[in-house]
């Protein structure tokens, strides 16, 4: 197609690039919340399961089987806010040590190439 004079060449098609898939390795830090939140779902099961066990010691005082339901309310509440703020604290540290988000900033950026025109 020619405009005054000018020719628009057709670019070659593109070379397409074929990556090999490759499974991501995970950080340090990542198995570190995992075990995390494994020992915290732990510690909840426990603390859950040791309730039931606490009524034999009452006997028939409904005050003190009342106490003991309290007790280990308390006691799961405080569980799961601490593995909250563990899991808080933790993820934006994971966060903040992203190595992808540096390698990103130090890449030089290569701007395209001219364009080819024909005379």
């Amino acid at each position: 197609m020619s405009y005054q004079g000018w020719t628009t060449p057709t670019p070659p098609p593109a070379a397409r690039r074929t990556r090999r898939r490759h499974r991501p390795r995970w950080r340090p830090l990542t198995w570190v919340i995992l075990v995390f939140n494994a020992l915290m779902l732990l510690w909840l099961i426990a603390v859950i399961s040791a309730t039931p066990g606490a009524h034999d010691d009452c006997g028939a005082s409904e005050t003190c089987q009342a106490g003991t339901e309290i007790t280990a309310a308390a006691v799961s509440l405080v569980t799961l806010i601490a593995w909250t703020a563990g899991d808080v604290i933790l993820g934006v540290i994971w966060l903040v040590t992203n190595k992808a988000s540096g390698r990103a900033a130090r890449r030089p950026e290569v701007p395209p190439p001219p364009p080819s025109r024909r005379w």
